[in-house]
């Protein structure tokens, strides 16, 4: 009779532990399955709302040698590199817009000017590319297509520029400009903006003393540093891959300063840039920049800047 007892209390227990260790590989399971639907839709609800930063960075190589030595045409033997970087970094959520971009340049070549190879010391490296350009504009949604904008921009470079290897142009930070502006923006698709501000100032830097001279002071009185201009901007910004592997970046700037009382057209400073990018293939890229500009407080003649080859492409 014990031992019948003693069968059935071990039959029952073990049929309790069975129903137990069920139980808990069920809730275990259910709990398991709720956790991967849970995070299902947070990863679901994550990648449905767009990001609000956008952010972009090119960086361009570029560079190029040619040598002569008894050749029957003639030639010169150069040398020159350059690099440039471009990144965007941009900001959108609800009625908010900021654009952020920095254009960063630099390039040297040398030049067998002397007839003793590229190398020799009495050949030099001069400038062939130099710029500094930061841009930040603010926008808040007034309507339809239209954003109150507040705008900041900067230009400058960041070496010596000579004229003839003797007549310095420029050193860091002398010129630089600083525009700050505050008025409308046209935005009626992501690749183009019309920046209208009637209320702009122009900040003129020049730290180097030994540029500050007549005829070439921009616009800063000696004895001076810098030279504030109050006036109106307009800025038209176009960027966008045109046909497939082009991609276009271009610009074009118009300052007019109030307080000068010569033609207007003479007040204006003018500042048109284009930037075309051609694919060849995944490693190259053939380029052209033209650069045009009008800056009376310079002089009154019209600037050219032109470049042309080819570049490796570097995008992160």
């Amino acid at each position: 009779m014990k031992k019948i007892i003693l069968f059935l209390g071990f039959t029952l227990c073990a049929s309790i532990l069975s129903f137990s260790q069920d139980d808990i590989k069920k809730d275990a399971v259910t709990a398991a399955n709720d956790a991967a639907s849970k995070a299902a839709k947070i990863i679901s609800d994550t990648t449905a709302k767009p990001k609000a930063w956008t952010i972009k960075n090119n960086l361009t190589l570029n560079a190029e040698q040619s040598m002569f030595e008894n050749w029957e045409q003639g030639g010169v033997g150069s040398l020159a590199f350059s690099a440039f970087f471009k990144g965007f970094y941009n900001y959108s959520k609800d009625k908010v817009k900021w654009d952020n971009s920095a254009e960063l340049g630099y390039g040297k070549m040398r030049q067998d000017d002397n007839g003793k190879g590229i190398f020799d010391s009495g050949n030099k490296f001069r400038k062939n590319e130099d710029k500094i350009e930061l841009n930040s504009i603010f926008g808040y949604k007034a309507f339809k297509d239209w954003n109150y904008s507040a705008l900041v921009n900067f230009r400058s470079q960041f070496d010596d520029g000579f004229k003839n290897d003797t007549v310095l142009m420029s050193s860091f930070l002398s010129p630089a400009y600083l525009i700050t502006s505050i008025g409308l923006e046209y935005k009626p698709r992501p690749y183009l903006s019309v920046l209208i501000s009637p209320i702009t100032g122009r900040t003129s830097f020049v730290l180097n003393d030994d540029l500050i001279v007549p005829g070439n002071a921009f616009g800063i009185k000696e004895g001076e540093n810098l030279h504030f201009a109050f006036g109106s901007y307009v800025k038209i910004f176009f960027e966008k891959e045109v046909f497939k592997n082009v991609h276009l970046l271009s610009k074009l700037e118009f300052f007019s300063d109030y307080q000068k009382e010569s033609v207007f057209y003479r007040n204006t400073d003018v500042n048109f840039e284009t930037f075309i990018t051609m694919k060849v293939n995944k490693y190259l890229s053939a380029f052209f920049n033209l650069q045009i500009v009008y800056n009376n407080d310079f002089n009154s003649n019209w600037q050219f800047k032109q470049r042309f080859g080819l570049s490796v492409p570097l995008n992160f």
